[in-house]
């Protein structure tokens, strides 16, 4: 089977949910995924199968494992090029919000790399653990300092002690945060656990406004570990296919949100 019709196999929002959690724990039970996303076992059952039927996991009594195909890996290294219009519409308006001089927090992700790449015309300096910002071409005022630490090879970041005793001593007068999931009961959550630690450091030693930047996909979403309540953050910066419901219920709460179009032009907010 070609890697173009895996691709399309996980385009449905739920099934790349179950393979991201799949991947990040190596295992995950039906009573799990049920819980999580709110849906019967049965239905779950049902996404295992399909997901199972293209090779892409293997079943097992009560859930699913990785299995031997590399397949699930190379779709995962290929995020960056999902939602590409949205994520660059958010980056280049949270780039707008960034003014000279400006110390920056940036941490991994594809949407946070968009805002790298859309900093023009400023003299800023960025800090960050995203290993893949090394391949940005950056405008001749932006620094850039990459944090060292343990290597993750499939979000492209630096973690562990060494990245958070870099951050120790470093304050930011902006910090720009991806996120995994969105939800106005559980928070702002990672997939990733040894990323959480790094995403509340950057927080811990904001001096100035944290934003989160995530596109439609993370609302509304719960991935399994917390980075932060909303208390925590000053805006998050969306795109135009988020939800009006939903923006406004997170606004109900107090939280600041911009929703913007593919050119960085703010629609709702």
């Amino acid at each position: 089977m070609s890697e173009g019709k895996d691709r399309r196999n996980v385009t449905n929002y739920r099934h790349r949910k179950i393979l991201e959690k799949l991947y990040e724990q190596g295992s995950v039970t039906s009573d799990e995924l049920a819980s999580t996303f709110s849906v019967s076992r049965i239905t779950i059952r049902r996404d295992l199968d399909a997901l199972a039927a293209v090779k892409l996991l293997e079943r097992t009594h009560g859930g699913a494992v990785v299995g031997a195909s590399p397949r699930l890996e190379s779709i995962f290294f290929e995020k960056d090029m999902l939602f590409k219009r949205e994520k660059g519409g958010i980056g280049k308006y949270v780039a707008s919000l960034i003014e000279e001089n400006d110390t920056v927090f940036l941490n991994a992700g594809s949407t946070t790399l968009e805002v790298l790449r859309h900093l023009k015309g400023k003299k800023v300096k960025v800090i960050t653990n995203n290993a893949a910002s090394i391949t940005v071409e950056l405008e001749p005022g932006v620094e850039l300092i990459v944090l060292g630490g343990e290597y993750r090879r499939a979000s492209q970041s630096y973690y562990g002690d060494l990245t958070l005793m870099g951050l120790k001593s470093i304050y930011s007068s902006v910090t720009v945060l991806g996120i995994n999931g969105i939800s106005p009961r559980k928070g702002l959550t990672s997939s990733v656990y040894q990323e959480t630690s790094v995403n509340r450091a950057m927080i811990d030693n904001s001096s100035g406004k944290v934003i989160v930047v995530a596109d439609h996909s993370k609302m509304n979403s719960v991935s399994s570990f917390l980075t932060c309540g909303f208390e925590k953050i000053d805006m998050i910066a969306t795109d135009w296919q988020c939800p009006l419901p939903f923006i406004q219920e997170l606004k109900s709460m107090g939280v600041r949100m911009e929703a913007v179009d593919g050119d960085g032009l703010v629609i709702h907010r």
